[in-house]
């Protein structure tokens, strides 16, 4: 296998363009028209479309998974400005991560973490 790409339903693209690549800082890897992809900094990519029916926002998570918790500050008080609705970045013992939670201008939900162990 040489890559991954996981696609995701949007309602425009416009929007979904400015926050992936303005706020979160990912390169546009291919504009298809129809489809945005983005490269993951070398870890796969993601990409949303217009034209996929069967993925709803409400039943996707988009992880993005860092190396040091003051990383994970970091997106946190840049998103809070940016977006409705983020949660405090918190401990989860159970998992053994430092994660918050918001939601990109589709809906789908997004998740910032560093695994502590």
């Amino acid at each position: 296998m040489k890559d991954a790409i996981h696609f995701y339903k949007s309602y425009d693209l416009k929007e979904t363009r400015r926050f992936y690549e303005d706020i979160l800082n990912l390169k546009l890897y291919k504009d298809q028209g129809k489809c945005l992809i983005f490269d993951m900094n070398g870890h796969g990519k993601v990409g949303f479309c217009t034209h996929h029916p069967k993925n709803h926002a409400e039943s996707t998570c988009i992880t993005f998974v860092y190396e040091r918790k003051r990383e994970v500050e970091r997106m946190y008080h840049r998103l809070r400005t940016e977006v409705d609705e983020i949660s405090e970045p918190t401990l989860n013992d159970e998992f053994k991560i430092y994660h918050f939670f918001t939601k990109d201008p589709d809906g789908h939900t997004l998740e910032f973490q560093v695994f502590l162990s």
